[in-house]
């Protein structure tokens, strides 16, 4: 556990060897925590890799409702920054997927001296266009009974759903005392996510738990627009100008769609990318996108 101050600490992990490449490993959600099988995509005899459960989840303190008063994009991002101090690490490469990718964004661009190399996969740069596709009803385009399902799941009982009223009924739903109310808003949160993460759905096995936690903190996060302007991790790429970027991007991605990830390559066009032809979002039942991501990691090393 490393104290972050303020009354919160961060559970992290070390993995692989001591003399290894460092490499940060930065979860979804947010509030997803971390996962023991993205390891699975380095090479653990020649990489030396941290993960860590970000404010509000898995084993860092405290959690869900109880960890929103100091829990912004800029929180973590220091936080990142403190786990290398502590760790007297020079340089790492940030790996991030999803919602990992925003945090790795914004970290670079904050600490550009303290990265070696930047591996994206599914990006979502928090701009007004991808907001209104996923919690807006974009989405209905390609997803209307899910769209349904999301938008039934936000209505208070005895009073009329208004035009943009959504996330401030979810937050109200997910922010309740009563625990039943929370999981069950939960569950339509985060049910959203997983039904459209995958080409074909998958059953999603996720722990109510983590499943309460996720939404609490996505709700949190993407109703403050994750504390970014609209289109300031684009506008600072200039920033980045000097790390190795690599980017593996599914062509099917409605959570995070692929205009995101084309837009940021525009801009830093020393980055590669790499679009996998028959990916949706998740990419853990995709053997091609699993290997184009470790192609991309293999290639910073």
């Amino acid at each position: 556990m490393l104290d972050l101050g303020g009354g919160y600490s961060m559970y992290y992990e070390e993995h692989g060897i001591p003399t290894g490449k460092p490499v940060v490993i930065l979860h979804g959600g947010p509030g997803g925590g971390l996962t023991r099988a993205t390891k699975k995509l380095f090479n653990q005899k020649k990489w030396r890799i941290f993960m860590f459960d970000q404010r509000g989840c898995g084993k860092s303190l405290p959690r869900g409702l109880d960890s929103l008063s100091h829990n912004t994009t800029w929180d973590l991002v220091e936080d990142i920054e403190k786990l290398r101090k502590h760790l007297d690490i020079e340089k790492w490469v940030v790996y991030g997927g999803s919602w990992g990718t925003t945090l790795g964004i914004a970290y670079a661009e904050t600490h550009p001296s303290s990265v070696s190399g930047l591996v994206l996969r599914g990006i979502f740069l928090g701009q007004k266009w991808e907001n209104e596709w996923f919690y807006e009803g974009g989405m209905a385009t390609i997803w209307p009974d899910v769209w349904q399902k999301f938008v039934e799941g936000a209505k208070l009982r005895g009073k009329t759903m208004k035009r943009g009223s959504l996330m401030k009924n979810y937050h109200k739903l997910l922010n309740s005392k009563n625990r039943h109310t929370r999981r069950a808003a939960a569950k339509v949160w985060w049910g959203t996510e997983s039904d459209t993460s995958f080409l074909i759905p998958k059953p999603d096995k996720t722990p109510d738990k983590v499943v309460e936690e996720l939404a609490i903190l996505e709700n949190h996060y993407f109703r403050h627009n994750a504390w970014l302007k609209p289109t300031q991790l684009l506008d600072n790429v200039h920033k980045l100008k000097n790390i190795p970027i690599r980017i593996v991007q599914g062509r099917y991605d409605t959570v995070c769609p692929i205009r995101a990830a084309w837009e940021f390559s525009q801009k830093v066009p020393h980055a590669k990318m790499t679009i996998i032809p028959d990916a949706g979002h998740g990419f853990t039942y995709n053997p091609k996108a699993l290997k184009e991501v470790r192609k991309a990691i293999q290639s910073l090393l």
